[in-house]
C-alpha cells in the first residue's frame, strides 16, 4: 500500500467540502466509472455540489450506468473545494484534466494501482483491492454515507468488470463479502450482467472473427497476440468499443498464459495485456511507459501497427525465455 492518509481521513476532508471534482481516469472503464459515480452520487445524497469530470466518450458496453452527474464542462465548478481522482493516480491518465485537479483547494488520490505514486495533497493506493470500486465502498463506510440501490450497483459494476465477473485471481472472498452485502441493497444483479456480458452487437462478434482470424501463438502456446486496425473496423462500420474485451478471447485460450492485444489509434497503438495464472504482464508494460497489474496491464507504443506488433512478439518471447533461465 502507498498512503500518507486513511479512509477516515478521506472522509473527514470530505465532509465539509461543498464543491467537490471527480476525476477517473481517461478511456473511462467500469471500475473508474463505477466508483466515480457511486462517490458523486453519495455526495450528491448528502447535498454537495458534485461532478464527474470527463475526457472522451463512455464505452457503449457502460453506457447503461448512473451517468446523470458526468459532464466534460471542466467550468462546472470553477475552483472546487476538493478534487479528487479515482482509479487514477497518475497525470498522464488525466492529460486534458489535470490542470483543473490541480486547481483544487485539495486534492486527493484514491487507486488500486501501485504503479502510480499518487499526486495531490493526499493519497490512498492498495493494490491489494481488487478494484477501486472496493476502496470506494469502505470510504462511503467512513463517511457514514447512506448506500441506496443506483450506489450499490455502481459499485457492483466497478467490482465484476475488475475481476472479470469474479473470475479473475485477484476477487477474494472479501471481495465476495462485499457483493453480498451490495445484494442486500437490492441490486439488479441480472440485468447487470445481461448487459455487461450478455448485449454484444453483431459487428462487435464480427470484428472479434476478424481478431482471432489474425491470431498469432507465441512461445511454445504460452502467449497469444491479435491486433485490431483502423481499416478493419471501417470496413465493418465498427469502434474501438467493438474490440472491447477481445484480449480476454485471447487468454482463454488454452495453455496461453499471457495474451497482448494490439489497437491502432491515429498517431499510436494501445496495447491491452492479460494474464491467466502465474506470468506478470506487467513486466512487459512498464517498459513503454505503461502501468497496472501483474495480471491486467497496458501501454502506448508510438510506432506503425505492423511495428508495433513485432516488437510486442519480441517482448513476449523474451519473457518466457528468460522464465526458461
Amino acid at each position: 500500500m502507498k498512503s500518507n492518509a486513511s479512509l477516515e481521513k478521506i472522509a473527514g476532508l470530505l465532509k465539509p467540502a461543498q464543491s467537490i471534482l471527480i476525476f477517473p481516469h481517461i478511456n473511462v472503464d467500469g471500475d473508474a466509472l463505477g466508483s466515480a459515480a457511486a462517490l458523486c452520487r453519495a455526495l450528491r445524497n448528502q447535498k454537495k455540489d458534485a461532478w464527474i469530470l470527463l475526457e472522451g466518450e463512455i464505452p457503449s458496453y457502460i453506457s447503461f450506468m448512473d451517468t446523470a452527474f458526468c459532464t466534460k464542462d471542466a467550468d462546472c465548478i470553477m475552483q472546487p473545494d476538493l478534487c479528487i481522482c479515482v482509479d487514477c493516480s497518475e497525470e498522464s491518465r488525466m492529460p486534458k484534466r489535470a490542470a483543473k485537479y490541480k486547481a483544487g483547494k485539495v486534492r486527493v488520490c484514491i487507486d488500486h494501482h501501485v504503479t502510480g505514486e499518487g499526486f495531490g495533497d493526499y493519497y490512498y493506493i492498495d493494490g491489494d483491492e481488487a478494484a477501486t470500486a472496493q476502496i470506494i465502498y469502505k470510504l462511503l463506510l467512513a463517511m457514514e454515507a447512506e448506500i441506496d440501490q443506483v450506489i450499490a450497483e455502481s459499485i457492483y459494476i466497478g467490482i465484476s468488470t475488475d475481476t472479470g465477473g469474479f473470475q479473475f485471481s485477484n476477487t477474494t472472498a472479501e471481495t465476495h463479502a462485499i457483493a453480498a452485502k451490495l445484494f442486500e441493497k437490492g441490486i439488479d444483479h441480472t440485468g447487470i450482467m445481461v448487459r455487461l456480458y450478455q448485449t454484444v452487437p453483431l459487428k462487435t462478434v464480427q470484428l472479434q472473427a476478424e481478431i482471432l482470424e489474425r491470431m498469432e501463438v507465441l512461445a511454445d502456446g504460452k502467449a497469444a497476440i491479435s491486433y485490431v486496425s483502423n481499416e478493419m473496423m471501417q470496413a465493418l462500420s465498427a469502434s474501438l468499443d467493438d474490440a472491447e474485451g477481445s484480449v480476454d478471447l485471447l487468454r482463454n485460450i488454452e495453455g496461453v498464459e499471457m495474451a497482448a492485444f494490439l489497437k491502432e489509434q491515429d498517431d499510436s497503438v494501445r496495447v491491452s495485456m492479460r494474464a491467466k495464472s502465474f506470468s506478470n504482464v506487467h513486466q512487459i508494460a512498464a517498459k513503454f511507459g505503461g502501468g497496472g497489474h501483474a495480471k491486467a496491464a497496458g501501454c502506448t507504443i508510438h510506432l506503425p501497427l505492423a511495428e508495433a506488433v513485432e516488437v510486442m512478439k519480441r517482448e513476449m518471447t523474451a519473457y518466457w525465455e528468460n522464465q526458461g533461465k
